[in-house]
């Protein structure tokens, strides 16, 4: 039996989610952001300076393979620290390296399905994508679970969510292209209110957070 909760929740409330819980805390979040960033990029251009392409190319995607998991990982535990309220510093990001093993392979494991999927079609590769979505976040709450036991509970929490989080995403495609206006340095900002806002979705598909409907005179139906 399928006891997954959908999530009806407009995408405008929950960027307005990813927002509260991002006021006052916007700061260490552009920091945390940056040294994402940084990690990910900064030994790719130093490769550049003294390698030729065809190596950097090579080099670049084993790092990229290497570093992306735990970094996934410890900027996600940083943000749902963030959504919930928890003390954090930008030094979460390094989190991932704890568990580096997990993270490692859980980012291997969801991007071979992907990949697999996308050999049939461009779309059930990016149905995939939806459908592994939510690995991290629960292998960032539950750091003991297994590879395959976070992606099948991914699967059972997104079944009947995936166009949900697709239209979130869709939603900040003004952003994205603001932030490319302004030479990716926007990215520092909205990459921060697009985790939070997903933090937002996975705490509601997780039953950790149950909005109440209340009646506004001026807006109508709102949740609080």
């Amino acid at each position: 039996m399928n006891d997954n909760i959908i999530v009806t929740l407009t995408c405008s409330n929950l960027r307005r989610w990813g927002r509260q819980a991002l006021s006052g805390h916007w700061a260490p979040a552009v920091l945390a952001t940056a040294l994402f960033m940084l990690l990910s990029v900064f030994p790719i251009l130093v490769l550049t300076l003294y390698f030729d392409s065809d190596v950097v190319s090579f080099m670049s995607n084993i790092y990229g393979v290497i570093i992306n998991g735990p970094l996934t990982l410890g900027y996600t535990v940083f943000i749902l620290a963030i959504f919930r309220r928890r003390e954090t510093t930008p030094a979460e990001v390094f989190y991932g390296f704890e568990h580096f093993g997990k993270a490692f392979g859980l980012f291997i494991v969801v991007n071979v399905l992907v990949l697999l999927w996308s050999l049939l079609f461009i779309i059930p590769g990016i149905i995939a994508s939806y459908r592994y979505g939510m690995a991290f976040f629960i292998l960032a709450d539950n750091p003991n679970i297994g590879i395959m036991d976070a992606i099948e509970e991914s699967k059972r929490l997104m079944d009947g969510n995936k166009m949900k989080l697709f239209c979130l995403d869709l939603s900040f495609i003004g952003w994205a292209l603001l932030s490319v206006m302004t030479f990716g340095i926007g990215f520092l900002w909205l990459m921060p209110y697009m985790y939070a806002s997903r933090v937002g979705f996975y705490e509601v598909v997780n039953g950790n957070l149950r909005p109440r409907i209340r009646q506004d005179e001026s807006n109508g139906i709102t949740l609080s």
